[in-house]
């Protein structure tokens, strides 16, 4: 019997939720956005995972996000699954870009639960549905109370993963009971992505398949190297490097994420641009800051 874990095989290990590169011009940058494909994928990466929160998908137009897609997609020639994020406040543009992703090739699609308006779980549970009909694609869900506000219960999840072409959840809260709580009544064959970097062995550990996260666009390969000491059962030495990338995460959160990223991977020889306004604009002072605090890291291989 084929199921999930066996038919998505592909679908695990650490998965960078991909920075979208800017040009001077603040157009999406089909060059470096290949640069960081290829780097990332060379550092271990075992997918990618586009144009959600870390890429700023809610801050482009539906044109923008379908263009990142076909670079991604385009120069990964299938060596790595690419998750187009699909995720829209109104259900008619997440459905779009779900046909977009399904022509485009992308291996699956995710959505984050529609936010600012407070929709019940009917009208939720009816979204994703909607977008799991609208093509030929695996589904992955996106559970992010934090950002959207939207809480789900356990029982909501179960009630998803009986849908026909829902395959999974990025779950993205380091509440690791509750991810335990979706596991065990959805059951293995639900595939579920740990969201939150600080506590990525704990997920994996839990039973989570992968993990899909921000700060692996800065330090990848650490990650992979954890996800791989996981798998050779070497916890405590994994543990250490969950330490190590902690303390990374540590000086990170004294910044807007996606400006101290970016500025890492411009010290790394890859310039991702800005971010988009209102996304903090870094200063002279702060990059200079953000300099000193990299060096202390050899693992980030700033120049």
């Amino acid at each position: 019997m084929t199921t999930n874990r066996t038919k998505y095989a592909n679908l695990q290990g650490i998965i960078p939720a991909l920075i979208t590169p800017y040009g001077a011009d603040g157009k999406i940058s089909d060059p470096v956005t290949r640069q960081l494909v290829r780097h990332l994928i060379a550092q271990g990466a075992s997918g990618f995972y586009l144009s959600g929160s870390t890429g700023e998908g809610f801050m482009q137009t539906i044109e923008e996000r379908q263009y990142l897609l076909e670079i991604v997609m385009d120069e990964v020639k299938k060596e790595v699954p690419v998750i187009a994020h699909v995720g829209a406040m109104d259900t008619d543009t997440a459905v779009r870009l779900t046909r977009h992703a399904h022509d485009t090739g992308a291996t699956a699609v995710s959505a984050v639960t529609p936010f600012y308006y407070k929709h019940g779980s009917e009208q939720i549970k009816r979204h994703y549905i909607d977008i799991a009909e609208a093509a030929d694609i695996p589904l992955i869900a996106y559970h992010f109370p934090d950002m959207t506000g939207s809480k789900q219960s356990a029982d909501f999840y179960r009630e998803l993963s009986r849908v026909e072409g829902i395959i999974g959840l990025k779950f993205t809260s380091t509440n690791v009971y509750e991810m335990q709580q979706i596991m065990d009544v959805c059951g293995e064959d639900f595939l579920v992505f740990n969201g939150p970097d600080e506590i990525c062995l704990a997920g994996l550990t839990m039973g989570a398949v992968g993990a899909i996260g921000s700060t692996y666009n800065i330090m990848p390969a650490k990650f992979a190297e954890l996800y791989k000491l996981f798998r050779q059962g070497k916890i405590a030495e994994a543990r250490a490097i969950q330490y190590e990338v902690n303390r990374v995460i540590h000086e990170l959160l004294k910044y807007d994420f996606i400006a101290f990223e970016r500025e890492i991977l411009r010290l790394q020889g890859i310039d991702t641009g800005v971010p988009r306004k209102p996304i903090q604009q870094l200063t002279d002072a702060q990059r200079a800051d953000i300099y000193e605090t990299a060096k202390r890291f050899s693992f980030l291989n700033v120049q």
